[in-house]
């Protein structure tokens, strides 16, 4: 199984499923660590743990190698901290930047590689809301090779996984839940994140284009990443060189009125980069990036 067929296993299930696994010394037996998952609750004890959802979140927690199975029993991996889920979004985002690309998770990230190339290619995310999941679904099988063990259909995405895919950026702070909208790409909170636990100094001016190398090394899927150099590619999108990402520049911007970051520019030009055009904030084009003290602890 994977995230996206373990549709029933959420991050909030996986998560509790490694606090129980962490709660008994990291090791419990399949039907011990199920009844967890799925207690009794006036049902007849030959019901318990035999939940579709409880199936699916031991599928979640096993296909990241979280959790793996060892002598009949479930044994969490060794040193996660699983404390909150903060702290199980960091580790999940590192974990999918790790797969190799034959893992059925692998897809994940590189489909929010598409999203990010396929907005820069529109140049707004009005393409997504007006598109049915299997159109889609269908561009990001067009985006990157099939998988050899896909079986008959041979394909990595289709809009089944649509929902749990949503679920899962979403919890990494690669997507917001808007209410009445649906799922919508947005990476604030992950940048802010990965800049502050990046080597970037704190308090003076960064050159924009170092901020946006660290940026492509730690978020792949985003400008300059080879995840999205890839998803780039297979859209027709143009190289890009003195221009930011739509949902990039959004992000920057938003950091921006939080207080985590100043963007910033003086009167010459050298280093200059374009932020996405929006018509609602002033800040148009970008120099230098200054780490506010607040951002180490974002």
């Amino acid at each position: 199984m994977s995230l996206l067929t373990s549709t029933q296993g959420t991050p909030e299930r996986t998560l509790s499923l490694l606090q129980i696994l962490a709660a008994h010394d990291g090791r419990l037996p399949r039907g011990e660590l199920l009844a967890w998952l799925d207690p009794a609750l006036g049902r007849d004890v030959s019901e318990v743990g035999n939940s579709t959802a409880a199936e699916n979140t031991l599928g979640s927690a096993s296909s990241l190698d979280f959790a793996k199975p060892s002598g009949g029993h479930y044994v969490l991996e060794a040193n996660l901290d699983v404390r909150d889920l903060d702290h199980f979004a960091d580790m999940t985002h590192q974990r999918l930047l790790t797969l190799p690309e034959d893992k059925a998770d692998s897809v994940v990230l590189r489909a929010f590689a598409y999203f990010v190339a396929r907005t820069e290619q529109a140049k707004s995310t009005g393409w997504l809301h007006s598109a049915t999941n299997k159109i889609v679904a269908d561009g990001i099988n067009k985006a990157f090779p099939e998988r050899a063990n896909t079986g008959a259909e041979g394909r990595i995405f289709n809009e089944s996984k649509m929902p749990p895919f949503w679920r899962w950026v979403g919890l990494v702070g690669l997507a917001v839940n808007l209410p009445g909208g649906g799922f919508h790409p947005y990476v604030a909170p992950r940048l802010a994140r990965e800049l502050a636990q990046s080597s970037l100094p704190r308090g003076e001016e960064i050159p924009i284009r170092d901020v946006l190398d660290v940026v492509a090394e730690r978020m792949p899927y985003m400008d300059g990443g080879r995840l999205f150099a890839v998803a780039a590619e297979k859209v027709g999108l143009p190289a890009q060189t003195r221009a930011i990402s739509p949902i990039l520049s959004t992000a920057l911007r938003d950091l921006h009125e939080e207080g985590l970051l100043t963007l910033g520019s003086r009167a010459d030009a050298a280093g200059l980069v374009a932020l996405a055009d929006d018509r609602y904030s002033r800040t148009k084009a970008v120099q230098f990036v200054t780490l506010r003290a607040q951002a180490a602890d974002a």
